[in-house]
């Protein structure tokens, strides 16, 4: 049975926003070196020592100014297999579902294509991190990554319905439905029908109420914390036992649709303007770009370039928040909330990276959830 990206997405958004949003927590701030030699490894550190230490797959890179995307396997960098053989997976896989975007070396690009091939590569490899980092001269250098860190803990309601809202805002979900139903299953999250069609997800803490319209879009979620009634018995049923109960009052469901993304229009130089992020609470962000290309080193620190009079220079922005105590979860809301200024720049010929120039002022630091959603 064949797939299209678009169903590949769809079954990869989720999940993909939950691990992403853990991701961030873990390496806060931290500053990043890649290495594409022989055992390609990709650290992330602060004053403190080394954050954190993963495996980089190059998946592909794209190109703003060219607006193109080519996919690691081409390889025109030659770099070792160790760097880019996880990009031949993803061929394989295209080609075994007959997804053209997946077996085509190089693809004009749009705005959300690169997270879109993103998603649908971690569908094919089940690997659930990536990291977009700039590689100088326009190139992002799209990477999947792995480490134990990364794994993610038990479920919980909060976390959860914050995935489902801030995936809606980074790409198009075509059928939240399937999406959902993707998702608990690679989380293995109980589940309940409910009588109306909606669907009710069951944690040890709490649980949550999806409503969906005719076109199987959330219509509405009604978060209630902590477990009890009619949902802890199903949880029970279910074979998992609830976590301890703290003082909580379920509220009234919000009723908001959640079938829109934040309005995005293009800048002059083709960078993303979307609402401002002033509903996010303040907090720094994650390294500037940098990565190898050839004729370069293969270990390369992150010197990041000031940018030009035609570049997108966002204020300081951060990951969105928590949902509000009240446990109703506003989709809309969690929308506006879940937006962030993405940078974009000018591209360079057959995405051959050059190192930026150290002598350059540094920008302000990029919000660390745009940063890394590459959105």
């Amino acid at each position: 049975m064949s797939s299209t990206l678009q169903d590949l997405v769809n079954r990869a958004v989720f999940y993909s926003t939950e691990v992403q949003t853990h991701f961030g927590g873990l390496i806060a701030d931290a500053e990043w070196e890649v290495d594409f030699g022989a055992d390609p490894h990709l650290t992330f550190s602060s004053s403190d020592g080394v954050v954190l230490r993963a495996r980089p797959h190059l998946l592909g890179s794209e190109s703003s100014r060219d607006k193109t995307w080519l996919w690691g396997w081409e390889n025109v960098n030659d770099f070792p297999e160790a760097v880019v053989g996880l990009s031949h997976e993803v061929r394989k896989f295209g080609a075994a579902e007959e997804v053209a975007e997946l077996t085509t070396a190089e693809l004009d690009l749009d705005e959300e294509l690169a997270l879109r091939l993103t998603l649908a590569a971690k569908e094919a490899t089940g690997k659930w991190a990536h990291y977009p980092a700039g590689a100088g001269a326009g190139t992002t250098v799209w990477l999947l990554i792995e480490s134990p860190e990364i794994t993610l803990p038990e479920p919980q309601v909060k976390v959860s319905v914050r995935a489902l809202m801030q995936g809606l805002t980074q790409t198009t979900v075509s059928d939240h439905r399937a999406a959902i139903d993707a998702y608990v299953a690679k989380r293995g999250i109980p589940v309940r029908e409910l009588p109306d069609g909606g669907l009710r997800m069951l944690f040890a803490d709490g649980s949550a109420d999806l409503s969906f319209d005719s076109e199987r879009r959330i219509s509405n979620c009604d978060m209630n914390t902590p477990l009890e009634g009619e949902a802890a018995e199903q949880f029970a049923v279910a074979g998992h036992t609830p976590a301890e109960a703290t003082p909580s009052t379920p509220t009234p469901s919000a009723g908001a649709s959640a079938d829109t993304r934040p309005a995005v229009q293009s800048s002059p130089a083709g960078s993303a303007t979307t609402p401002s992020p002033a509903e996010a609470a303040p907090t720094s962000g994650a390294g500037a770009d940098s990565a190898t290309g050839p004729g370069s080193r293969d270990s390369v620190r992150e010197e990041p370039a000031a940018p030009s009079a035609e570049e997108h220079s966002p204020a300081d922005s951060v990951p969105a928040e928590e949902p509000a105590a009240d446990d109703s979860v506003d989709s809309a809301a969690a929308e506006r909330a879940a937006a962030e200024p993405q940078p974009q720049s000018s591209g360079e010929d057959e995405h051959k990276a050059e190192e930026p120039s150290a002598k350059e002022d540094k920008p302000k630091k990029k919000g660390l959830f745009s940063k890394l959603f590459g959105r």
